[in-house]
């Protein structure tokens, strides 16, 4: 009878230390954007070890980027009676409620998160779209800030502080940070629409529309054309909903729509008694 070889005993350490490799691979793959290779990797880390608080984080964080925010929250609140993952596991809590929309509880979980942890760079992110949403300037930019101060290397962070300059009317402040994003990833076309937007509000339209795609061309001059609107310049505006209407038959009800609220901005306007000169 030949015995069949087996396999050499891994040591307590070395378990340890294959746990610890998954682990950061988990990560990595979600930052790629590879959820799939995150959860075959989170079943290694289980098999290695079973009890493994680590894979059951990772397991919120899967659910995070499935959009299963309820599941996610769920994972996260089991797990913050473990002293070592508390900081992260608020920092996911505050993520979830944020995309369900309660953003008051978000920030409490973000709060806690940072009181434990000031290097969670999503945690200030968080704060920073809280802080936007009631309109408190100061403390969107400072959130936005110790996020990139963590982590430069995050086109989303720049958009984000960007989007906050924008909505402040800080318009070339915007461009700028824009930009850096774009630097980092070329792809980006929510930041390629920002500064458009952003180019539009300054006036430069010529600007705003240049290098559009065909596919994009009609979308751009809506959003153009409705900043020209709320800006006053009618006959602006009036020609970037037509023009859109005329690129796109899809565009014809959002670009219709738009050139009634026009015509009722126009008519707010003007003196009562006189009529729009053509």
């Amino acid at each position: 009878m030949v015995k069949k070889p087996t396999a050499p005993e891994v040591s307590g350490k070395q378990k340890k230390e294959q746990e610890a490799r998954f682990i950061k691979d988990i990560y990595r793959a979600l930052e790629e954007g590879n959820v799939a290779t995150a959860d075959a990797l989170r079943v290694r880390v289980l098999y290695i070890n079973p009890k493994s608080v680590e894979a059951r984080l990772a397991r919120g964080e899967i659910f995070l980027r499935q959009a299963r925010y309820g599941r996610a929250m769920e994972t996260f609140k089991s797990l913050v009676k473990e002293e070592k993952l508390l900081a992260r596991s608020y920092q996911g809590i505050g993520v979830a409620r944020l995309q369900q929309g309660r953003r008051a509880a978000a920030k409490q979980a973000f709060d806690k998160a940072v009181s434990l942890d000031g290097g969670l760079w999503r945690a200030w992110n968080g704060l920073g779209y809280f802080y936007d949403s009631v309109k408190d300037w100061k403390r969107a930019q400072q959130s936005y800030n110790r996020a990139l101060k963590l982590r430069r290397d995050k086109p989303a962070l720049f958009n984000n502080r960007g989007f906050s300059k924008l909505m402040q009317s800080r318009y070339e402040d915007a461009i700028v940070d824009f930009r850096a994003a774009l630097k980092l990833n070329p792809l980006l076309k929510v930041t390629r629409m920002n500064i458009r937007l952003a180019q539009a509000w300054l006036g430069r339209y010529v600007e705003a529309i240049a290098g559009a795609s065909k596919q994009d061309l009609p979308s751009v001059l809506n959003n153009i054309g409705y900043i020209a609107m709320i800006k006053g310049e009618y006959a602006a505006a009036d020609a970037y909903f037509s023009r859109a209407m005329q690129l796109s038959p899809s565009f014809n009800e959002t670009a219709s729509n738009n050139l009634q609220k026009l015509e009722a901005f126009k008519s707010q306007s003007r003196p009562k008694g006189t009529k729009e000169k053509r």
